[in-house]
């Protein structure tokens, strides 16, 4: 099975070093955040508990996160 990958955008740039898995598990999406510089991963049932981890863990901003395909 082939995992789909999304990243991470802060208004219209990206953030290179995080990648979004989306993992179906016992009848559910899971939401797999990969830190690809440390190797770190973290899981997360929904992609709004995800957004607010990762806005508080590695990004300082004002703008919103978003959820997107990577480019």
């Amino acid at each position: 099975m082939r995992l789909r990958k999304y990243c991470i955008f802060r208004g219209q740039e990206w953030i290179d070093v995080i990648r979004i898995h989306e993992v179906p598990c016992d009848g559910m999406i899971r939401y797999v955040v990969h830190h690809t510089e440390e190797e770190d991963l973290w899981v997360f049932d929904s992609v709004e508990e995800m957004l607010e981890f990762v806005a508080r863990e590695f990004v300082a901003t004002d703008k919103p996160l978003r959820v997107g395909e990577c480019p």
